[in-house]
């Protein structure tokens, strides 16, 4: 096969690409129509969305699914509920079990529950998920915390960036080693009357020792 008959093959190809590509963009702006989508929230208390259009052709019907849900099938999708408030951004959010943020979070919720900062989110996939080293063990802490009402009210905020736990009534403590904050979390209830404002460091091996 001669050099220039390849180049005749070669443009012939290009020219069919491009005719076909014209072809279908004719066919998708004429015969393409946006469509409202609902899409039914399965949840304790079952919501009905629109999000946010779905694209209709005569043939096919491509619906796109919202952000941080799992399709169960059946023209329904599973939100993920949210289990902690975060700060991230200069905003609160509420985020699910794996730290994907799910929704903002309302004043009367912030002053309600705990608030965990200083995570790093980066969008993956649609989705805002918090990517930082050594972060099952901050997480494990903060459920386990989190799992015993009485301890939980005790805390203000987590602050993973700077291993610092705050109190409500003021007390700060440096943790060294979340983990083992978990496991011995009831040393928070010491500091449950506490009238004074002070500073304490939860050490490594599980002593909580007060700073100043």
């Amino acid at each position: 096969m001669s050099l220039s008959l390849r180049a005749a093959i070669c443009m012939v190809a290009i020219i069919a690409i491009w005719f076909v590509a014209i072809i279908n963009f004719i066919v998708e702006s004429f015969f393409t129509v946006p469509l409202a989508q609902f899409t039914k929230i399965v949840n304790p208390e079952e919501t009905v969305i629109e999000f946010p259009l779905a694209f209709r052709r005569r043939w096919k019907t491509d619906i796109i699914y919202p952000p941080a849900t799992v399709d169960v099938s059946g023209n329904r999708v599973f939100l993920k509920p949210g289990k902690y408030i975060v700060f991230y951004d200069d905003s609160y959010y509420w985020v699910s079990e794996d730290f994907v943020i799910v929704d903002h979070a309302s004043m009367d919720e912030i002053t309600s529950f705990p608030v965990v900062g200083g995570l790093n989110f980066v969008l993956v996939e649609g989705v805002y998920k918090a990517i930082d080293n050594n972060i099952d063990d901050f997480t494990g802490a903060v459920e386990g915390i989190l799992a015993e009402r009485r301890i939980s009210r005790l805390v203000a905020y987590f602050d993973y960036r700077n291993n610092t736990l705050f109190l409500r009534r003021g007390i700060t403590i440096k943790v060294l080693d979340w983990e083992k904050l978990s496991a011995s979390k009831e040393l928070l209830l010491q500091l449950e009357n506490a009238s004074d404002r002070s500073e304490y460091i939860f050490l490594s091996d599980g002593k909580l020792l007060r700073a100043r």
